[in-house]
């Protein structure tokens, strides 16, 4: 592969970017640049030829071609005519015909008996209610149906996108590294730009899943407290120490508490299991790549020619970091 060592400013972005087909940063197509220019540079040189017209005589009247009738013309056919049969002839036909043809009956089989192979089914568990589960049961099943209908604030989704197209981009542009497509200062120029912006990235991810976990913890707390309440104040009532005014005040407010607090407990574990499940944002390629690296150490890396020591070293230790980023 050509080397290419220019770097190109990208008209989309206003970024300085290498010279390759689509901008490394926000992907425009950057050969359509290279195009335009040829495109105005073979306009200028062309000369343009035209074939000289063909000139048709209409002096000379067409003359359509005459139609032969089809009446004139004798029909002649191909076909032999049949010559009739002779009654002889006939006669032995129709002897020939009544003759009864013997019919060799096939040897019968013994039946064999096939007996239908037993059925079966599956035993069908019951379906429990939520009301009837287990804490942690219950916890599981709003869990999975809070995760469906979770959906990231603005500023969350941003700070996820952004992280993930950062790691895209870095291992991008180790791959352009590898296949000798960009020298080593360009490389490193665009390289440890990406760095510090991933590093800006992955710490306001972290700050926003301390947060969910301390708000999950809290919250787990307080429901627990409320259950302990509720249970107690129903212990009351049937034994006769709560009256039906005290019952009718209390049992709705601990019931209200429960339930908004389930809710916004399984919404916070919704936001956590977002937060980690960053693969989902990663075009698969670039993941495949990235474990493939990993796997063997990012010794591949080692084989580059002509690239620095610092530049490999700092590229594993980069990649590793993505790599743990993306395994949450």
């Amino acid at each position: 592969m050509s080397t290419l060592s220019e770097v190109i400013h990208c008209p989309n972005c206003k970024e300085d970017v290498p010279r390759t087909l689509y901008c490394l940063n926000c992907g425009y197509p950057l050969y359509k640049l290279e195009q335009e220019k040829k495109a105005e540079d073979q306009t200028e040189d062309s000369v343009t030829e035209t074939e000289p017209a063909v000139k048709v005589d209409m002096s000379i009247e067409y003359e359509p071609p005459q139609e032969t009738s089809r009446a004139e013309e004798p029909e002649t056919s191909s076909e032999p005519e049949e010559e009739p049969m002779t009654e002889p002839e006939l006669e032995a036909e129709i002897e020939i015909e009544e003759e009864p043809e013997t019919v060799s009956e096939p040897e019968e089989e013994p039946e064999t008996i096939y007996e239908p192979e037993p059925v079966y089914e599956p035993e069908v568990e019951p379906e429990v209610e939520p009301a009837l589960m287990t804490l942690e049961d219950r916890e599981e099943y709003m869990m999975d149906e809070i995760m469906i209908e979770f959906a990231p604030d603005p500023l969350t989704k941003e700070i996820m996108d952004n992280l993930a197209k950062n790691i895209t981009l870095k291992v991008r542009l180790v791959r352009l590294l590898r296949d000798n497509a960009v020298k080593e200062e360009t490389f490193r120029k665009l390289f440890d730009s990406y760095v510090d912006q991933g590093r800006l990235w992955v710490s306001r991810r972290e700050d926003i899943i301390r947060r969910f976990k301390a708000d999950l913890e809290r919250m787990e707390n307080e429901v627990v407290s409320a259950r302990k309440d509720f249970e107690l104040l129903e212990i009351r009532k049937n034994i006769g120490d709560a009256g039906d005014d005290e019952y009718g005040v209390k049992a709705p407010a601990y019931k209200w508490d429960i339930e908004n607090l389930d809710t916004e407990i399984n919404k916070c574990k919704g936001g956590i299991q977002y937060m980690v499940n960053l693969k989902s944002l990663v075009p698969g390629e670039e993941i495949a790549e990235l474990e493939s690296l990993g796997q063997t150490d990012y010794s591949d890396l080692d084989n580059i020619e002509g690239v620095t020591s610092d530049t490999i070293a700092g590229m594993k230790e980069t990649l590793a970091e993505a790599l743990n980023t993306l395994q949450g």
